[in-house]
């Protein structure tokens, strides 16, 4: 098990993400990103696979087209109009599915578009997560929506999405176990099994 101190366990989270990635991406795959107005992951994501299309929701925020990539702007709960379905091998969507008003129709979408066989990797924060835990303890329980979060998922909420939406087949994984604070993150990348309801993000992996 390893303890980690870092600026920042968002980089753990990426991280994690891109190995599931390029465990199973070939380099003749047509890949989508969600949500890639971070042209550095996007870049990333892109030198594996063949096309990459990226689709930002607002149009300030879309980059230019660039290499393999092409960038759309677009609404995840209609991505179905503009990108053609049972055409993507791989879907990618890091801290997006929190934001989306109707994450039921928004899987829905995502498993119109992808082809026989293909996965989606999706991450999203724990609603339950330590930090959030502890601070409950002396507060009252967030309510949503909050800030930019229409919501947050324990594993339970994942499971019951999943199970009203067209994906039969899924595994949710917890990644980091920790606390955050200041310009300092101090976490365990392995979550140990009896913590895992307590881990900082969820990542779903959902196969068509």
């Amino acid at each position: 098990m390893k303890i980690c101190i870092a600026p920042n366990l968002f980089i753990y989270d990426w991280y994690s993400v891109l190995e599931k990635y390029k465990s199973i991406v070939k380099p003749n795959m047509t890949v989508l990103e969600i949500g890639a107005s971070n042209t550095s992951n996007t870049k990333q994501l892109a030198g594996h696979c063949k096309t990459l299309i990226g689709v930002e929701l607002f149009s300030k925020r879309t980059p230019k087209n660039f290499s393999n990539i092409k960038y759309l702007t677009g609404d995840w709960q209609k991505l179905s109009s503009i990108i053609k379905t049972k055409s993507i091998d791989i879907a990618v969507s890091t801290h997006v599915i929190e934001h989306v008003p109707n994450d039921i129709l928004a899987l829905n979408e995502l498993y119109s578009v992808l082809k026989p066989g293909g996965v989606a990797i999706i991450n999203t924060p724990n609603r339950k997560r330590l930090t959030r835990t502890i601070i409950e303890l002396f507060t009252e329980e967030r309510k949503f929506p909050y800030w930019e979060h229409e919501r947050e998922y324990t594993k339970t909420d994942l499971q019951n999405l999943i199970h009203k939406s067209k994906f039969k087949q899924y595994k949710i994984k917890p990644v980091v176990f920790g606390l955050h604070g200041g310009p300092v993150y101090a976490y365990l990348e392995s979550v140990p099994t009896f913590l895992r309801s307590l881990s900082n993000f969820w990542e779903i992996h959902l196969t068509k």
